[in-house]
């Protein structure tokens, strides 16, 4: 469980934050609206004094290739206008409204592509991002088709969206988590069946090899009788004395 949180943090945060400012929306969406309106200032502000910073901080060759200083300016003014001209998004809500569905629109459209991704990639888990892509664009074309809604249907609507996109990312997450568990199990199992067939095939050929050997040996080459060598008998003693001379008789003289 530690893994799976370090693995999907930032998409658990941002599934945690969709449902929150969703329910909130739901609860009072005027009042939450202003006050995302003023956050948003704040931010800017912040964000523009930063900038601002960094760029006295810089050796000027370096700060003069870059826009830091003119786009903290720039932030810090909308920053400003957002606090403190909240009332003016009120009496532009019907522009803001538009604008607002075509972003719902822009985002039910790259669900449309990871959709298309899923199927490409032959996974299972292709009809969460097209869910996420139908309620993104019927909301989306809800709010383009009717620009002179009321603020608090407008806010409806996207806590509603919020809402139901948190939940689906929560339970992608949770269902990826358990296909790649799945699929580490099988390459598991793959990796011991083949371990086991290679010890098994490495001792068949063991044991063939040596009952080859053992027919080998017990195999004698069969000798017949008459070729069979007659074992040398051994040299008696007398035999292996020499023989005496014979004496050469010689015939008397004839007298003449």
């Amino acid at each position: 469980m530690h893994l799976f949180f370090r693995r999907y943090l930032r998409d658990i945060i941002t599934a945690l934050f969709l449902i929150v400012v969703g329910i909130l929306l739901l609860i009072n969406p005027v009042a939450f609206a202003m006050g995302l309106v003023k956050l948003a200032g704040v931010f800017l502000v912040v964000l523009g004094a930063l900038r601002i910073v960094r760029y006295f901080r810089t050796d000027p060759e370096t700060a003069a290739r870059g826009q830091d200083f003119f786009i903290g300016l720039i932030a810090i003014l909308g920053g400003l206008f957002c606090i403190f001209f909240t009332g003016w998004f009120l009496s532009a809500f019907t522009t803001l409204a538009v604008i607002y569905g075509l972003l719902q629109l822009l985002l039910g459209f790259s669900k449309v592509q990871r959709t298309v991704d899923f199927l490409r990639m032959k996974l299972s888990l292709w009809y969460l991002p097209a869910s996420s892509a139908l309620i993104y664009l019927v909301f989306g074309f809800i709010i383009v088709l009717n620009p002179e809604m009321t603020l608090i249907n407008v806010w409806v609507f996207t806590g509603v969206t919020m809402i139901l996109e948190g939940i689906i990312t929560a339970v992608c997450l949770f269902l990826l988590e358990r296909e790649r568990r799945e699929a580490k199990m099988a390459k598991r199992k793959e990796k011991s069946s083949a371990k086991k067939s290679a010890s098994t095939e490495s001792v068949k050929e063991v044991a063939s090899t040596e009952s080859g050997k053992e027919a080998a040996s017990t195999e004698t080459p069969k000798v017949t009788s008459s070729e069979s060598p007659k074992p040398a008998s051994p040299e008696s003693p007398k035999s292996a004395s020499p023989e005496p001379p014979k004496e050469e008789q010689t015939s008397p003289p004839s007298a003449e």
